[in-house]
């Protein structure tokens, strides 16, 4: 046996002794606990049994310090004992750890808001069948164990408020909790949500995990129309209650973040939406290529191609190319035609659409191929 294999074999010793003697339980079953696959950390190091027993005694604020203890089953000052079964108490709270670190901690200048009670909730759907139930104070062990920033929540003397962010949260409860509305976009999706289903389920087959996760630092992704926009919210006039609209629909992972005015018209063809609210998109668009002079213009995604075989008219056979794009209410095409006909070559790019005919023009010094619109408001 090697260094390092011996010293985590007496570590694994060490935590089952630790869990026996605190649990009520037999060392064999402890030591089965340790060992079990799902506990051996799937987003991070193996949660150690006696770190959890130390945490319920030397933390700031859930801690008994020596004297009465400060959490039980329920919550904080919970009048419930903690009640072990001897079979999954440590593998469950390992496993609502890896949970735990799937969120991204709050930043240092703010105050948690998620409530235990919703996480244990939450808990229970994202990792069943591995963890049919979570009681709040395990929920609350877990977290104060992990380091996460803890608060008691005012008016309750079971719950607290723990440090993860709210956002991420809400996108996970809508994901797993039956009878809600999932997320149609997913911009608030935990970074460690789809690697922690997948090692939960190859972990209960009895699989080692070697490849470790590593929570990546976010990339800086530049959202100009989007900055913009949420800026108008506020407004008193349409622009106004579009970004009021919008900033809504992004908080709540209703639809994606539109980088650009493009990606606004996308989502616009995703979502139901009045007349009303179009034209308001429009007069963004149009508003928005005022202020920043360097702004590109419209580029609507292609819908339909075709190219066609023409026998010419006598000086050879050629194609004809047609390719068509969805015009900006969505409602007609914008259409792109090349003639490669020898002796006949034409090329052409036109708006069939009378509704954005009358609203939009085509961008001035491009090419055909490279065209792009902008607002009939629009002025340079």
């Amino acid at each position: 046996m090697t260094s390092d294999n011996h010293s985590r074999h007496r570590e694994l010793q060490q935590d089952a002794r630790a869990w026996a003697d605190f649990t009520g339980t037999s060392y064999t079953a402890a030591l089965r606990q340790v060992k079990s696959p799902l506990a051996q950390g799937l987003l991070g190091d193996r949660v150690s049994a006696r770190h959890l027993i130390a945490t319920l005694d030397e933390h700031e604020l859930i801690g008994a310090r020596g004297g009465a203890p400060r959490l039980g089953e329920n919550g904080t000052f919970s009048t419930i004992p903690w009640r072990f079964n001897g079979r999954s108490d440590l593998i469950e709270l390992a496993l609502i750890t890896d949970m735990l670190r799937m969120f991204a901690p709050i930043p240092d200048s703010a105050t948690p808001e998620v409530s235990s009670y919703s996480l244990k909730h939450t808990a229970e759907e994202f990792l069943s069948p591995h963890c049919s139930y979570v009681s709040n104070g395990r929920m609350i062990w877990a977290a104060a164990a992990l380091g996460l920033p803890i608060v008691d929540l005012e008016g309750s003397e079971l719950n607290v408020l723990i440090g993860v962010l709210e956002r991420e949260h809400d996108y996970v409860r809508r994901m797993v909790e039956r009878g809600r509305i999932r997320p149609k976009a997913h911009h608030h999706r935990p970074a460690g949500y789809a690697y922690l289903r997948t090692a939960l389920a190859r972990a209960a087959a009895g699989e080692w995990i070697t490849a470790g996760w590593t929570r990546r630092a976010p990339a800086a992704v530049s959202a100009p129309f989007h900055d913009w926009l949420i800026r108008q919210a506020g407004r008193d006039d349409v622009i106004g209650d579009l970004a009021d609209d919008y900033t809504a629909g992004v908080r709540d992972s209703d639809h994606r973040v539109a980088r650009t005015p493009d990606e606004m018209l996308g989502i616009f063809y995703e979502v139901s939406h009045s007349p009303e609210a179009y034209d308001a998109v429009v007069s963004a668009i149009a508003e928005w290529m005022m202020t920043v002079p360097t702004a590109k213009p419209v580029r609507t995604p292609r819908i339909g191609e075709s190219v066609q075989d023409h026998s010419g008219w006598g000086a050879g056979a050629g194609t004809v190319e047609r390719y068509e794009y969805r015009c900006p209410c969505g409602d007609g095409a914008i259409v792109e035609e090349h003639d490669n006909i020898p002796g006949f070559r034409d090329r052409d790019v036109s708006i069939l659409c009378a509704k954005c005919s009358a609203e939009w023009r085509f961008a001035g010094g491009r090419s055909l191929s490279g065209w792009g619109l902008e607002p009939v408001s629009v002025t340079r």
